[in-house]
């Protein structure tokens, strides 16, 4: 019985001092994540693929108190892009850091930003396929980094057209004329709705000796936003040569 009561007063004070270590420790070292609000910013939503994006990324204190941010080495930022769930971005990849630990205060309502950038080609150079790429920011603070929202951006071919507006009525088709050839290849339009909401709807596609004849019909009084894109046909969408963009308003 001896023995049972002096185990238990071990036991006790074994973990009443490892309580005490644990609140020391977060006391000089654990930034309560909700203390502060890591936000990324694109400096554009939509650029031409292969080109530098460039993000914004802002850590601001929230509390009416002093949060120290302690960095175990010299880096404090960093930016991952990613395609669908896949990371093909890293700012940081291939860097090493000076183990240089730093602790920097952030006064109540303070904010301290870094803009990093990346170039959106792949491992040989190429620009990246067209389409939605998403990326976050990290604040590099130990014990643990903190990660921003994720924001998004749109990589787009080399050549952009500016807005076609037209005007038509209900029911009332109209068309829209493309070029069927790129040199000696053919080319494919592909479709990409803004805006729709069923309001108009393509009622054919016909091909002459030089051009793509697309015929849409207006089914709904409103307005309607869409892009059109162009790849040769022998590849897809995300290795277009242009991009046409319309703004149609059915009265």
């Amino acid at each position: 019985m001896k023995h049972q009561y002096l185990l238990s007063a071990i036991l006790v004070l074994f973990l009443t001092t490892g309580s005490l270590s644990a609140e020391s420790y977060r006391k000089w070292e654990f930034v309560n994540p909700a203390d502060l609000q890591i936000t990324i910013t694109p400096e554009k939503a939509e650029l031409i693929s292969g080109s530098v994006a460039t993000f914004t990324i802002t850590i601001r204190n929230r509390t009416n108190h002093t949060v120290n941010l302690h960095y175990p080495t010299g880096q404090q930022w960093d930016l991952a892009a990613y395609h669908g769930r896949t990371q093909i971005f890293r700012w940081s990849q291939g860097s090493i850091w000076a183990d240089a630990p730093h602790t920097i205060p952030l006064k109540r309502g303070e904010t301290r930003s870094e803009q990093l950038t990346w170039l959106t080609v792949d491992r040989n150079d190429t620009p990246l396929p067209h389409g939605i790429y998403s990326a976050h920011g990290m604040v590099m603070i130990s014990p643990r980094h903190l990660v921003s929202n994720d924001c998004q951006i749109r990589l787009l071919p080399a050549e952009i057209k500016p807005v076609q507006i037209i005007e038509t009525r209900l029911n009332q088709f109209f068309d829209i004329e493309l070029p069927r050839y790129s040199g000696k290849r053919e080319l494919e339009w592909h479709i990409d709705y803004v805006y729709n909401d069923n309001r108009i709807a393509i009622q054919s596609i016909n091909r002459t000796a030089d051009k793509v004849v697309v015929t849409f019909n207006p089914k709904r009084v409103g307005h309607v936003e869409f892009h059109l894109y162009a790849h040769h046909d022998t590849q897809d969408a995300t290795r277009s040569l242009e991009r046409r963009s319309f703004r149609v308003e059915v009265r």
